[in-house]
């Protein structure tokens, strides 16, 4: 395989960019690659860093995407604990830290997001995390060793699965959520207060409604204050509330930015030969016929391989019903589709067992949150979201003696 120093360039070091090597090669793409990452790993699966890698069940090997075989065998150079400071679209080159420079043939931006942090005293204290790479997790893990009081901050699902994690591994833990309800972005309601009550049973102290407002010790955390006077001890704290797409390396390069790098259904940013893809691109979706930015990695894993084949000359681009999991307790959660906008969401069967929510809007299918349901099921219900599917008779939703195909009509 010939060289080309003009080749194709990657910035990102996430699940997008490992599956996008692997689809640009099966594609037959055959110019040499180059992977900059900022991390000091080469690409791994996220969902493991707030479940079983922090509760010490895989270790780091188990959660790369690929091997270091695979880089080498594919012609990969990678490029480890780098960072990409300008991209200088005229001239098809970057600018890395160190005054070096990087021209490129094709490049894929796939830099995914960085948690935001919280602007109170005590913010810099030792003990106080923010969780998004593997290094992150690993010292969560060895300071919960030590520690008997974790506090976690933000109810989505990095901060529900670290609260579930840290309780599963013994300590006494408290969350701490400005909004009313535990993973109030699902918009479900009976799903609110199930969660709410499991979190309860399993000694999760949960202070609802109500922020952060400093964190105290001396030069170790050792007490988080809310701004509704309460005190929580702690000794480690985990903070999760939300993160920002890796853009600000772009300001002024004349790519698309909004709340993310704008991209069509293809990945493409407007400017040939430059796509975007993962957590940072926030892409057109022809089903819901608008642009989104999902975090997720279901959306990194199908993204970055599509990338993969359409840089090498193929066919591709954003044709699925996009899809989210998350498992807390044991307990796996998944949502099919878009809930940004629906009318009402009815239930069928129990929450606390098998389940399914119908999220509709006009009529219309627009989402739903299944718990527990077989893989058959699952994969109706996505051929009904993709066909939009509208529904025959509202009445008769919450009924489990009633079919899928009696339900709605694609």
């Amino acid at each position: 395989m010939a060289a080309d120093r003009n080749g194709l360039v990657i910035v990102g070091g996430g699940l997008a960019s490992a599956r996008a090597i692997k689809a640009y090669r099966e594609a037959g793409g055959e110019a040499r690659i180059t992977l900059i990452s900022r991390d000091t790993m080469l690409p791994y699966h996220r969902p493991p860093l707030s479940k079983r890698y922090l509760r010490g069940e895989t270790t780091a090997e188990d959660a790369l995407v690929e091997s270091e075989a695979f880089y080498r065998d594919n012609d990969v150079d990678v490029q480890l604990e780098t960072t990409v400071e300008a991209l200088v679209v005229a001239e098809r080159r970057l600018r890395l830290d160190g005054g070096t420079e990087r021209a490129f043939g094709q490049l894929l931006i796939a830099t995914g997001a960085s948690p935001r942090t919280l602007d109170v005293p005590g913010s810099t204290l030792e003990g106080i995390f923010a969780l998004r790479r593997l290094d992150d997790s690993t010292r969560i893990r060895a300071a919960a060793e030590k520690a008997r009081h974790a506090v976690v901050v933000g109810a989505g699902f990095i901060g529900m699965e670290v609260a579930a994690s840290l309780s599963q591994m013994g300590l006494e833990v408290t969350l701490v959520h400005r909004g009313e309800g535990l993973f109030e972005i699902l918009r479900a309601r009976p799903l609110t207060v199930f969660l709410s009550e499991l979190y309860g049973r399993k000694g999760v102290q949960l202070l609802l409604g109500d922020e952060v407002a400093a964190f105290g010790g001396r030069s170790r955390i050792d007490a988080v204050e809310t701004k509704r006077d309460r005190t929580a001890q702690a000794e480690l704290a985990v903070v999760g509330v939300g993160v920002e797409p890796g853009t600000a390396w772009l300001e002024g390069s004349g790519l698309r930015l909004d709340d993310g790098i704008v991209v069509n259904e293809r990945f493409e940013t407007g400017v040939e030969g430059i796509w975007a893809a993962g957590d940072v691109a926030r892409f057109y979706d022809p089903l819901f016929e608008k642009h989104r930015r999902i975090e997720h990695w279901s959306n990194a894993n199908y993204a970055g391989a599509e990338a993969g084949k359409l840089m090498a000359g193929g066919e591709g681009g954003f044709d699925i019903v996009s899809t989210f999991f998350t498992e807390v307790f044991g307990i796996t959660i998944k949502l099919f589709g878009d809930v940004d906008e629906f009318d009402e969401v009815v239930f069928r069967g129990a929450i606390d067992g098998s389940a399914i929510g119908f999220y509709l809007r006009g009529g219309r299918l627009v989402a739903c949150l299944v718990l527990d349901q077989d893989e058959e099921t699952e994969n109706r219900l996505k051929e009904l979201l993709k066909a939009r599917a509208t529904v025959r008779d509202p009445e008769r939703l919450g009924s489990e003696s009633v079919g899928l195909d009696e339900l709605f009509s694609a």
